[in-house]
């Protein structure tokens, strides 16, 4: 029988009785201690959401966004049809049809997108796999998704009920089903070129690698600012109801999701509400403090936090993604684990004090941070670049932390806006391309990524502190001159004034941080 949930978001949920079979797995039920937004939970007190909840809100919009496809598939196929000029085309759409069989795998999908997450979501795959990989040049680099791929086999293999209710559902293909799910999960266009080209836009719906606009991204925007106490103007429901199916214009035998054209003012509102949540709360300084320091307990505990596999090997955290037995046990309690470990090591010690001096607030300090600068402008080596010159300063990596963040709009450099397919109301066989946002409105953005730098102190050693200041701020105002140079250059033209760039803590005329001493004046008597 099927089950009915409630949703702080989405409000009633009705899911088919294998998506319960899955979700109630000790493999999907790890989620309830994972931490959707990592540390902003030491920020924001009620960004207590889990990926448990977002995965089941992922897969219930999975659905809605099937559903919506599919009934305007008939509709159209049955309308087309009987337009001669139109039957042609009507008689090519019925290659995309959706069965209920793909409708449950894309519910699937959605519902296992996520079951790859590790200790505080993203701190563990990105940060954690990158410090480590810093460490250990050789370590493979790998992804959640990648992970959500063996987990899947690894939960078959351990559920059994679950495995004959799968086999049952797909008695003809269970094992192209599976790997279908996996697909749906990746996303890739690799996973599209395939003789079934008009059935390629469902694999846009979990995972949109075309433009970033997926039911994943539509849960987690909403859940957020709901957790966060934030707003958003972006109408998923609204959205999802004006998406048909269609054949691209550059590629006449592959289907895509394209979306009416006056929607393309909420699509902004989609992505104003992404950098949003990025600036005050996924990037916010205090977040990202917490989660460098955490990861730097990870790191220091890898070596002595070990985990038997299945052949009884003992395994390192860096290394449990090829092993799922030994990942299931890597949730946010792996960091209480750390503490409470009865290890003499110094390395050890240190991995329990920094997680002690997150919990009792005592945190890295951020030093400075430049201002925003586009990434056309910035090096990529940049942080590495700073790093090497602390540390041929006389610091060490145990003194401060250097960080790039990346702002956009989920494609780099490009307006994803450009990469959505739209229609309009006239016209129902061809969907086109937009080209450049100032043709939309001229308050819209024209840069789609930036890039700030910042510096955190790891102790409280006042003189290093000041080293690390001074250093970071010569820095800072060298690379600002010289962006200012290049932008003088390019804007002469014109006659504007060269933007200031650089560091946001500036100087004053004293050569230090804050207001001028001014002269007291003594007062006369």
């Amino acid at each position: 029988m099927s089950k009915i949930l409630n949703d702080a978001i989405h409000g009633t949920i009705e899911l088919d009785p294998l998506l319960i079979k899955i979700i109630d797995t000790p493999q999907f039920q790890r989620l309830r201690n994972i931490k959707q937004l990592g540390g902003c939970y030491f920020v924001y007190p009620s960004a207590s959401h889990n990926r448990f909840e977002h995965s089941i809100g992922t897969c219930f919009l999975a659905g809605q966004m099937a559903c919506q496809l599919q009934k305007r598939l008939d509709r159209d196929i049955e309308m087309l049809g009987k337009d001669k000029n139109t039957k042609k085309y009507a008689i090519k759409l019925k290659e995309a049809k959706m069965t209920e069989d793909d409708k449950l795998c894309i519910e699937i999908a959605g519902l296992c997108h996520d079951i790859g997450h590790g200790p505080y979501s993203h701190l563990f795959d990105v940060l954690f796999m990158k410090a480590m990989k810093e460490k250990d040049p050789q370590m493979k680099k790998w992804t959640h998704e990648y992970v959500s791929r063996k987990m899947i086999d690894y939960m078959m293999k351990e559920n059994k009920e679950l495995a004959t209710a799968f086999k049952d559902r797909f008695p003809k293909d269970w094992v192209k089903r599976k790997a279908f799910i996996k697909d749906l999960i990746d996303g890739e266009k690799t996973k599209r070129k395939t003789k079934d080209k008009a059935r390629s836009y469902m694999y846009e719906i979990v995972a949109n690698k075309r433009n970033a606009i997926d039911v994943d991204k539509m849960d987690y925007f909403a859940r957020d600012c709901h957790g966060l106490g934030m707003k958003s103007n972006f109408d998923h429901l609204r959205f999802i109801s004006q998406c048909r199916v269609m054949f691209s214009s550059d590629i006449p035998d592959e289907t895509t999701i394209a979306v009416r054209d006056k929607e393309e003012h909420n699509l902004y509102e989609l992505f104003h509400t992404r950098i949003g949540l990025f600036r005050r709360a996924y990037y916010h300084k205090v977040n990202k403090a917490v989660e460098l320091m955490f990861t730097d307990a990870l790191v220091k505990a890898n070596d002595h936090l070990l985990f038997k596999n299945k052949n009884g090997k003992k395994i390192k955290m860096s290394a449990a993604y090829e092993h799922p037995e030994v990942y299931e046990k890597l949730t946010d309690n792996v960091f209480d684990t750390i503490v409470r470990k009865e290890d003499q090591t110094g390395e050890m010690k240190k991995a329990q004090e920094l997680i002690n001096n997150v919990y009792t607030r005592k945190l890295y300090k951020l030093v400075d941070d430049t201002s925003a600068w586009p990434v056309k402008e910035f090096k990529t080596d940049e942080d590495k670049t700073l790093k090497t010159l602390l540390l041929d300063k006389g610091l060490t990596e145990d003194d401060f932390a250097v960080q790039k963040v990346d702002y956009s709009y989920g494609k780099g450099t490009k307006n994803p806006i450009t990469l959505v397919y739209f229609y309009t109301k006239d016209n129902d066989t061809d969907c086109f391309l937009k080209t450049e946002s100032k043709e939309t409105s001229l308050f819209l953005p024209e840069i789609f990524q930036e890039q700030v730098l910042r510096v955190y102190a790891k102790n409280n050693d006042k003189i290093k502190i000041k080293r690390l200041t001074i250093e970071t701020t010569k820095y800072f105002k060298m690379v600002r001159l010289a962006l200012e140079e290049k932008a003088s250059i390019e804007l002469k033209k014109t006659g504007s004034a060269a933007p200031e760039r650089g560091t946001k803590r500036k100087l004053n005329a004293e050569g230090k941080r804050g207001p001028s001493s001014r002269p007291t004046k003594k007062r006369k008597h």
